[in-house]
C-alpha cells in the first residue's frame, strides 16, 4: 500500500508516493517464494550405454565466485562474501568438508550468479535460437518433444521456465592432476527464482542455497520446485511528480 502525501514548496507542490505497512502485519513478516532447482551429474559411459551416475568425493575447495554479465543489472550488488559463507554452511550440513592447507580436494567448486535466460530444462530435445535481446526461442524438431508438450501441465511449466531468472549455479569440477588438463564437470546444481526486476538476490540467497543443497551431486530430470519463506518485500522504484506551479514565479 502507498500513502499519498503532498508537500508544499515555494512555486510548486510535490506528490510523494510513500510505502506504508499493511495493518496487522508484523515488521519481520515473510513471503512465500518458489525456488526451482535444476541438477545434473556427469554419468559414466560404457561404450554407447550410460552406466549411471556415481557419487563423487566430498572434500571441496572453492575456486571462484563470479557474476555473469547481463544486459540488465541486478537490483542491488551481491554480497559475495556472504554468499560464499552461506554456501560453506550448506555444504557442511550435507556432509561436505572443506580441504585443509595440505589436503588435495576431491572436487573444486565454482559459483556463478546473476540474472538471465537459462537453458530451458523442458526443451532438452528442441533446437534453441538465440535472439538479440537474450530471450531464446525454440524450434521443435523432435517427435519426443512434440508428444511431451501434450502432457498435462507440461506447457505451463515450459513457458514459466522460458522467462528471465535470478540464479545461483554451483558446479563441481575434477581437481586437475596435471597442468593444462581438460576441465571435467562432475556435477552442477542451479537454483532459480522469477522476477529479477523486483527481487534482491541478497535476500533470497540463503533460501536458494538451502533449497538446492539437497540436490548437490544428484540428477533431476527437469526441475524440482521448492517453496520457501523469505523476508517480505520487493524492490520498488518510486517517483516524485510536479503537479502544480505558481504562475507568479514564471
Amino acid at each position: 500500500m502507498y500513502l499519498l502525501q503532498g508537500i508544499a514548496r515555494p512555486g510548486l507542490i510535490l506528490l510523494l508516493f510513500l510505502p506504508i505497512g499493511v495493518p496487522g502485519r508484523a515488521a519481520d513478516a515473510t513471503d512465500s517464494v518458489n525456488i526451482d532447482v535444476r541438477a545434473s551429474v556427469d554419468e559414466r559411459w560404457e561404450g554407447v550405454h550410460k552406466r549411471g551416475a556415481i557419487e563423487h568425493g566430498k572434500v571441496f575447495g572453492i575456486a571462484s565466485i563470479k557474476e555473469v554479465p547481463a544486459v540488465s543489472k541486478l537490483v542491488r550488488p551481491v554480497d559475495e562474501t556472504k554468499l560464499v559463507g552461506l554456501l560453506r554452511t550448506e555444504l557442511g550440513r550435507r556432509g561436505f568438508t572443506e580441504m585443509g592447507a595440505t589436503q588435495k580436494p576431491d572436487i573444486v567448486l565454482t559459483v556463478l550468479y546473476g540474472r538471465g535466460w537459462l537453458r530451458n530444462p523442458y526443451l532438452q530435445d528442441a533446437i534453441l535460437n538465440e535472439n538479440a535481446d537474450g530471450a531464446p526461442t525454440a524450434s521443435i524438431t523432435s517427435l519426443k518433444q512434440a508428444f511431451r508438450q501434450r502432457e498435462p501441465d507440461f506447457e505451463a511449466k515450459m513457458q514459466a521456465a522460458q522467462q528471465e531468472k535470478l540464479f545461483i549455479r554451483i558446479s563441481a569440477w575434477k581437481y586437475p592432476e596435471q597442468p593444462g588438463e581438460k576441465p571435467v564437470d562432475y556435477w552442477t546444481t542451479t537454483m532459480v527464482v522469477d522476477d529479477p526486476d523486483h527481487r534482491d538476490l541478497n535476500q533470497l540467497m540463503q533460501e536458494m542455497l538451502a533449497a538446492g543443497s539437497g540436490y548437490f551431486d544428484r540428477i533431476i530430470k527437469e526441475e524440482v520446485r521448492v517453496n520457501r519463506d523469505v523476508p517480505a518485500g520487493k524492490v520498488i522504484f518510486g517517483r516524485t511528480e510536479i503537479i502544480e506551479t505558481d504562475p507568479k514565479l514564471k
